[in-house]
């Protein structure tokens, strides 16, 4: 299933579509836990970083080659591996934002979101038009 997907070069727009929703997702979180308090500003940050993630979980053999590592794992482990580091950074941005932070569950969906793009890719992508994949 994995390999299909790996199979078909780096996923350049896949990665853009799938991260700005999940970045926009993300923001409303965002703005339900920190309304009023400058949450555009503390969100809108959150959209790159979403692509990132997504980009390197719907690429993660461009990644490793990428840093030179040689990684002997299941696929899975590796997006959950990128998963974790969306889930600590979005956790550390909201510390560091202060205030009341950015709530556990919904860091989670996020981070889930983030493991399951490249499947959800898989399954979504062709129903979408062909400038879009």
């Amino acid at each position: 299933m994995v390999a299909e997907v790996a199979s078909q070069g780096l996923l350049i727009m896949p990665s853009i579509v799938l991260g700005v929703i999940i970045g926009f997702i993300e923001l409303i979180f965002v703005h339900s836990d920190e309304a009023g308090m400058g949450w555009f500003k503390h969100g809108l940050h959150a959209l790159p970083f979403a692509v990132l993630f997504v980009f390197a979980n719907m690429n993660i053999q461009f990644v490793l080659d990428f840093f030179g590592l040689n990684l002997p794992f299941n696929p899975i482990f590796l997006h959950l591996g990128v998963g974790l580091i969306a889930f600590i950074k979005i956790q550390g941005a909201a510390a560091i934002a202060g205030r009341t932070g950015e709530r556990i569950w919904h860091t989670l969906v996020i981070a889930l979101l983030v493991v399951a793009s490249p499947y959800i890719w898989q399954y979504l992508g062709s129903y979408l038009p062909s400038y879009l994949q």
